[in-house]
């Protein structure tokens, strides 16, 4: 077993949703492993940003998906914050900054800039280093109409199916957030062919995981013969959280990695998509690798090899059970962001 695929897909470089970069990994995707594209609408971001510090040109990763022009002086009327303990806490930094009259908003970390997603109209950037003195900002952001393919692989036909899923756009590097997991899925079809069960067993990669939420690719999908799903996001060694509606927690007492936690489902995720629709879901995870979460430093680590072969067991062992497992989910679940989690309805 091998992540050599991850390798060659980081290559490709920042893969936005719905942009030429995401095509480029479909492509790639489809070189690999036969299977059919389901077209679906979504929105590529383009942007621009430059960034004069005291007179100089300096790097900057703009946060999706602000934007703005605004010249000035950090401490005074742009903000900086160093990067908080989690990337979910920078809207909330970003809205204290906003309602006390800055007019940007800069979160800084010492060796690496992260794209993490911002509602608002004051532009926000991430730098490598603490910014001081005067800053100009120039930062454009709009969205284009795009299209965007699910790309669906058959292994084993059948009236109802099994679906093992991996997005494949990504932020920035975005090695464990997901090419990783893309590589262990086009590794799976040698170890799920074979497989036979009462069930139709599907490989599928979803575009815009990351986008909007209007566009995103998996819930554009048709889940009405889907009887299960595992969902692969943001794997990373040694451990893992495996999130999933409560009717399916029972198939986490063998798993093949160790557990950091069993979880309600996670509604961050492609997961939500099915959970959402009634359809009980497995979203495999592990939450270790947020120092490096949506970050330019997201790259392969010690470990990553025995971990992947690691994940092609769990979920080979998965698919064995689910691919006969009759399981139905028994209460309406609800997305709680607050406490990143969901509850039952």
């Amino acid at each position: 077993m091998s992540i050599s695929e991850a390798m060659e897909l980081l290559k490709i470089g920042e893969a936005i949703h719905g942009s030429q970069k995401e095509k480029e990994v479909l492509n790639f995707i489809k070189y690999h492993i036969k299977g059919r594209e389901i077209h679906v609408n979504t929105k590529e971001w383009i942007h621009s940003c430059k960034v004069t510090l005291n007179g100089r040109d300096v790097g900057a990763t703009l946060m999706p998906y602000s934007k703005g022009s605004v010249k000035g002086k950090i401490g005074s009327n742009i903000h900086a914050f160093r990067f908080p303990d989690h990337p979910f806490k920078v809207k909330d930094l970003y809205a204290v900054a906003k309602d006390n009259g800055a007019d940007a908003v800069i979160f800084y970390e010492e060796g690496k800039t992260r794209r993490i997603g911002i509602s608002g109209d004051l532009p926000a950037l991430s730098m490598s280093f603490r910014p001081e003195g005067e800053i100009e900002i120039n930062a454009q952001s709009s969205f284009r109409d795009s299209q965007s393919s699910i790309y669906e692989v058959t292994l084993q036909e059948g009236d109802e199916y099994v679906i093992v899923s991996a997005h494949y756009d990504h932020w920035l590097t975005g090695f464990h957030d997901n090419l990783f997991s893309v590589a262990v899925l086009l590794y799976l079809k040698k170890n799920l062919s074979s497989i036979k069960g009462k069930r139709g067993l599907k490989l599928v990669f979803f575009p815009s995981e990351e986008g909007p939420r209007c566009c995103t690719g998996s819930l554009q999908y048709d889940v009405g013969n889907v009887s299960s799903a595992i969902v692969l996001d943001s794997l990373f060694p040694k451990r893992v959280v495996f999130s999933s509606a409560p009717e399916l927690w029972s198939l986490s007492f063998e798993s093949e990695i160790p557990l950091k936690r069993i979880e309600m489902p996670t509604p961050f995720s492609d997961g939500w998509s099915f959970i959402s629709r009634g359809v009980p879901a497995i979203t495999l995870y592990n939450d270790d690798m947020i120092p490096l979460y949506h970050s330019d430093a997201d790259l392969p680590v010690q470990g990553d090899q025995e971990y992947f072969d690691l994940v092609v067991k769990e979920v080979t062992r998965l698919v064995k059970h689910l691919i006969n497992y009759d399981v139905k989910m028994e209460n309406k679940l609800i997305p709680d962001y607050v406490n990143l989690t969901s509850q039952f309805a």
